[in-house]
C-alpha cells in the first residue's frame, strides 16, 4: 500500500471523523437508552454483587470498543472507502450486549446470537478480503477533508452498522420503562418514576405495578391512576405471578403496606388479609381502594370507601368519579354523590356517546375526550 496515499487528507480526514462518531453513538447510546436493561441485567448476572453505573459504564464500553476497532485496523490496513469496515465488530458486540431479553431473570439464553455471530463474522472476513484486494485499485479523490467521497462512503457504511445495532439491540418500550422506573425507585426518586413513558399507550400488568407503587409513594394513588394504561386488573396491584421487579426489591412494596405473608396470596386476597387483621397503612388503604376499581367493583368500592375516608369534595378525583358513575349506573345506591361538575361532564360524555352508533367510533370519541377519567376505564379498557 501507498504510504503517502494511507496518509492523504481525505483518508486521515474520515479515519478521524469516524472515530467521532462511533464513539459518540456508542456512548450516546449506552448512557440515554440502554442504561437501565443493563443495569438489570447486571443486577441479575451477578446475582446482586455488583451494580451497573450509567456513566462509568458507558465510558468504559465505549473505550474498549475503540480499542477492538483500533486492533482491527492495525491487522488490516483497511483505509479509503472501507476504513468503516474495521467498526463492524464492536458494533457487533454493541448489539450483542444490549440484546437483553425481558425474560432474562427466568431464563438466561444467548438465544439465536449463538449461530448469528459466526455467520457475521465470516461474512466479515470476506467483505475484508475482498476490500484489501481492491484497494490498491481505489481511485484518488479529487476533494478532500470533510467533502470527500472516502469520507461520506465510510459515514454510510457506519450508518448501516448502527442501524443494525439498533434493530438487534433490545428495544421494547415497555421493557425500558419498567427498568428506567426500577432503576429510579431504587434510587427514592418517585417523582421521576411516575412521569416515566407518561405520553405512552403501551403498558402490561408489571408496568401498571410499578406505576401504582410509585404513585402511592408520592400520595398521588387515588388522583392519577387511570391517567395511565392499565393492564392486569387488581392483580396488578402488587408483585405476584403476573406482575414482577427484576431488580428492585418486591419486598419493599410489600413491607410499605404492611408486610409480607408465608402464604402466597392473589393481589386483592392480601390487601383483604390485611384489612381483616386490621393492619392496612394509610397506602394499603388506597390499594384496597384502587384495587376495587380496577375490578370494576364499585359496590365494594363504596362500602370500604365510607369506612376511611369522608365523603367531601376533598376526596381523590378518580374517587369523585367512581362515585358519580355509582350513582348514574344504580338504582339503588348505598351512596347518592351529587357534584355539580362533576355531573355536568359525566353527561356530557354520555351525550357524547349518544352521537355514535358505531361501537367503535363511540369508544374513540370517549378516550379523545375522557381518556384520563375512571369513567373510560369502567366503560371502555
Amino acid at each position: 500500500m501507498n504510504f503517502n496515499n494511507y496518509h492523504s487528507n481525505s483518508t486521515f480526514a474520515s479515519r478521524v471523523i469516524c472515530a467521532i462518531v462511533f464513539s459518540l453513538f456508542t456512548f450516546l447510546f449506552l448512557y440515554f437508552f440502554q442504561a437501565d436493561v443493563l443495569t438489570a441485567a447486571q443486577h441479575i448476572l451477578s446475582g446482586g454483587i455488583t451494580h451497573y453505573s450509567r456513566l462509568l459504564g458507558a465510558i468504559l464500553i465505549t473505550f474498549i470498543l475503540q480499542l477492538l476497532q483500533i486492533a482491527i485496523f492495525s491487522f488490516t490496513r483497511l483505509a479509503k472507502r472501507t476504513h468503516a469496515l474495521t467498526y463492524f465488530p464492536s458494533c457487533l458486540i454493541l448489539a450483542f450486549i444490549t440484546d437483553i431479553s425481558p425474560n432474562i431473570a427466568t431464563h438466561f439464553s444467548i438465544g439465536a446470537w449463538g449461530w448469528i455471530i459466526p455467520l457475521l463474522l465470516v461474512v466479515y472476513v470476506v467483505a475484508v478480503k475482498l476490500a484489501l484486494v481492491l484497494q490498491p485499485y481505489e481511485p484518488e479523490n479529487s476533494s478532500s477533508g470533510l467533502f470527500s467521497r472516502n469520507m461520506w462512503l465510510n459515514l454510510l457504511i457506519l450508518n448501516l452498522f448502527f442501524l443494525f445495532v439498533g434493530l438487534a439491540s433490545n428495544g421494547n418500550d415497555i421493557f425500558h420503562y419498567r427498568m428506567r422506573i426500577e432503576n429510579l425507585l431504587g434510587k427514592g426518586e418517585f417523582d421521576k418514576a411516575i412521569s416515566v413513558g407518561v405520553k405512552s399507550d403501551e403498558s402490561d400488568a408489571s408496568l401498571t405495578m410499578l406505576r401504582i407503587y410509585a404513585l402511592s409513594r408520592v400520595g398521588q394513588l387515588g388522583e392519577k391512576l387511570f391517567t395511565y394504561p392499565m393492564k392486569g386488573g387488581s392483580d396488578a396491584l402488587i408483585p405476584s405471578d403476573s406482575a414482577v421487579t427484576l431488580f428492585y426489591p418486591s419486598d419493599s412494596i410489600f413491607i410499605y403496606l404492611g408486610g409480607k405473608t408465608r402464604k402466597k396470596y392473589r393481589p386483592m386476597q392480601y390487601m383483604q388479609l390485611l384489612q381483616n387483621r386490621h393492619r392496612l397503612t394509610r397506602p394499603a388503604i388506597d390499594y384496597l381502594l384502587c384495587g376495587y376499581l380496577l375490578d370494576r367493583n364499585l359496590d365494594a368500592f363504596v362500602r370500604d370507601l365510607r369506612r376511611y375516608y369522608k365523603i367531601d369534595e376533598k376526596l381523590p378525583l378518580h374517587y369523585r368519579e367512581a362515585l358519580t358513575l355509582y350513582t348514574h349506573l344504580r338504582t339503588n345506591p348505598l351512596l347518592i354523590y351529587h357534584n355539580s361538575v362533576m355531573d355536568t361532564d359525566y353527561q356530557d360524555m354520555i351525550d357524547l356517546q349518544s352521537q355514535f352508533q358505531n361501537q367503535t367510533q363511540r369508544r374513540s370519541a370517549v378516550l379523545d375526550s375522557y381518556g384520563s377519567t375512571y369513567w373510560s376505564y369502567y366503560l371502555y379498557k
